[in-house]
């Protein structure tokens, strides 16, 4: 299991934890200001100031870039940091939390410009309860005086949008600020999310799921559908057995090469039991 399934999670799931979800937690002030300085540097643009950092750094030897990857990493697993979750857990997750409001995306405001892709989810972070990180939301997001910027959706309506963003190949991951607390599921892909893009430089923003795909040979037809429909490049096509592979190395687990198999033949499968990925977070 992750790191966080052993502290947060008492060996279990860290994210099916509902302590981890608790209003208890939101009622730290220092978590409530970190959030709300968060949200306001964010939609300042610092994500894209940290991609212009990861871009210098590649310029600098591989162990110094390395050794202070382990401090910024360590920081950021601290104060936030995130998990791929797949479709299934991210329907407990769901269920856990006290409020569901669906919000734009920081990620993709800072990369592409659009103010009102709504693929995040607030997790208990319902600005109009939240008074004090109202302004910082809104600031953040607008986009015109008449456009809703929340939208509060019930454990069924969001479990929906989810499925829909699975069928388009989004990746769903868990988000903390200030750790245990989980505030946001947030549907990534690589191109407009910086969680994302940070693996291009070889730096962590979250850890890889707590399972890992695995093909069914005698299900596999060898259509390839799921090749493509991979954000992690972690399967591959077999020219003389016929069929698709997945490279545990690389496989994070999100369970989204699942959609575009039309013969059900990938399932997930416990990434402890897989004498390869078991240690890779």
């Amino acid at each position: 299991m992750c790191q966080f399934c052993h502290q947060h999670g008492e060996g279990k799931k860290w994210y099916l934890n509902a302590a981890n979800y608790s209003s208890d937690l939101l009622e730290d002030m220092s978590r409530r200001e970190y959030i709300r300085t968060f949200i306001q540097d964010v939609g300042n643009g610092s994500i894209t100031r940290l991609e212009d950092r990861f871009r210098r750094a590649m310029n600098a030897p591989g162990w110094l870039r390395q050794f202070v990857y382990s401090f910024q990493e360590r920081r950021y697993r601290r104060d936030h940091f995130g998990q791929v979750v797949p479709i299934e857990d991210i329907k407990r997750v769901l269920d856990l939390s006290n409020s569901i409001v669906r919000m734009p995306c920081i990620c993709r405001k800072n990369t592409t410009g659009v103010r009102d892709a709504c693929y995040c989810f607030g997790l208990g972070l319902d600005p109009e309860k939240l008074l004090d990180m109202k302004e910082a939301f809104l600031e953040t997001f607008r986009s015109g005086p008449y456009v809703p910027q929340f939208e509060t959706l019930t454990d069924e309506e969001a479990f929906s949008l989810h499925k829909a963003f699975e069928k388009e190949g989004m990746v769903h991951t868990i988000w903390t600020f200030k750790t245990p607390f989980i505030g946001a599921i947030c549907n990534c892909d690589q191109s407009d999310c910086l969680a994302m893009v940070s693996r291009r430089y070889s730096f962590r923003l979250f850890f890889k799921g707590e399972y890992i795909a695995e093909i069914d040979p005698d299900a596999c037809v060898g259509c390839r559908a799921c090749v493509g429909f991979c954000q992690f490049g972690a399967i591959g096509y077999s020219t003389v057995r016929k069929m698709a592979f997945v490279d545990p190395v690389q496989c994070y687990g999100c369970g989204i090469c699942r959609t575009a198999c039309t013969h059900d033949a990938i399932r997930l499968v416990s990434r402890g039991t897989h004498i390869l990925a078991s240690r890779l977070w």
